[in-house]
């Protein structure tokens, strides 16, 4: 686990050298805000524009990571969709999404907040209400039981802004998701 922190806090510290705005999600996040479990994978939601591909990927040579070419990160930054980045040493894989341009997306990377993430390190999380809310959509969408098992564990170890998920909750139509916590 340790080797798998050390490649995702360089991937962190590579953005943060190019002032690239990031917020950790995922599964990640609800083990910040919640209890820890075993994944495999890291989130990220970044904010970049399709001139800043090729910056991105000399961010991440060939010989460290496999990073999709310009062109086709291009094409991910005007889509505002997604793509991995793989550590060659590890096969650690990194999800890299490109913050939507919703209301709620806005908002949510807003609201982002620099966190203790492992000893002497800070970086920018999703609150822990913008992260229940993601895992209730991934729920709706896969069914998955590790979701709302992790939103449990969000809600019992953090403080939450009732106030604001429930509202995300109605205006997101999560309401029979929530019911299930």
């Amino acid at each position: 686990m340790q080797d798998i922190l050390k490649v995702f806090l360089s991937v962190i510290k590579k953005l943060e050298s190019q002032n690239i705005p990031y917020m950790i999600v995922g599964s990640v996040g609800s083990m910040v805000y919640g209890e820890p479990r075993l994944t495999h994978d890291m989130d990220l939601v970044i904010d970049i524009l399709p001139a800043d591909a090729n910056k991105f990927e000399m961010l991440f040579p060939l010989a460290e990571f496999y990073c999709p070419p310009p062109e086709v990160l291009k094409a991910e930054i005007v889509s505002r969709g997604q793509f991995n980045l793989i550590h060659q040493g590890s096969g650690l894989k990194i999800d890299i999404m490109l913050r939507k341009t919703s209301e709620h997306s806005a908002e949510e990377f807003e609201r982002r907040q620099r966190v203790p993430f492992i000893e002497g390190v800070q970086v920018y999380m999703a609150c822990p209400e913008d992260i229940i809310i993601k895992k209730l959509d991934y729920y709706r969408q896969g069914g998955s039981e590790k979701h709302l098992r992790d939103i449990r564990g969000i809600l019992s170890e953090s403080a939450v802004d009732s106030e604001y998920l429930n509202t995300w909750i109605e205006k997101l139509s999560l309401s029979r998701e929530w019911k299930k916590i």
